[in-house]
């Protein structure tokens, strides 16, 4: 038993390394220009060790994806279950795991090949409606979609000024930003 157990040790430590080097070669190019030998030859394991675990760099690129996403979704699931959470909680727990993987979440904003963010706001779609419904009862849904449209993408906008300012800022700071931000995006309609 101790034998698989040091075995699980290695390969979780390869597909590690892997994935690392993944995501350090989107930083530079593109998913399609990424080949199996040039990412074996960085991450210095053989071609044979990567083909143990993934088909190709799509793949590959994948099941990074969805480990992440799903990650992110036991994030949100946490205060998805709590009808009446307060949204900053959630979103500073959002912004320390983004900060944690800020490689990846970088890598992923410039990849073109990827449908990771918009499922991440399709994730969240539900929360947020629960949370306007309560802010808003009776919201127009045609108006909601709106909302929801602009504070989604405007999150993820912010999520980029941030990176692209070095992420000077704390994500305890970005987090507040985010919430204040939401917050006041539906003051004038209660008003």
């Amino acid at each position: 038993m101790v034998h698989g157990s040091k075995n699980d040790r290695r390969v979780r430590k390869t597909k590690a390394q892997i994935r690392r080097t993944l995501t350090q070669l989107l930083m530079k190019k593109d998913l399609r220009d990424i080949t199996v030998s040039e990412l074996a030859e960085i991450a210095d394991i053989n071609r044979g060790t990567f083909y143990l675990h993934y088909k190709d760099v799509y793949d590959l690129f994948e099941q990074t994806e969805k480990e992440f996403l799903a990650e992110f979704i036991e994030i949100i699931d946490r205060y998805r279950k709590e009808a009446q959470a307060p949204l900053l909680p959630v979103l500073l727990e959002a912004f320390r795991y983004i900060a944690a993987n800020s490689e990846f979440f970088i890598a992923i904003l410039r990849t073109k090949e990827t449908t990771f963010l918009p499922e991440i706001v399709e994730m969240c779609r539900p929360q947020n409606e629960q949370e306007w419904q309560r802010l808003l009862p009776g919201i127009n849904e045609h108006l909601y979609e709106y909302y929801f449209t602009f504070i989604a993408y405007g999150c993820i906008a912010l999520l980029r000024r941030w990176f692209d300012n070095g992420m000077e800022e704390t994500p305890e700071y970005i987090a507040a930003l985010a919430e204040n931000m939401m917050t006041n995006c539906i003051r004038p309609v209660r008003n």
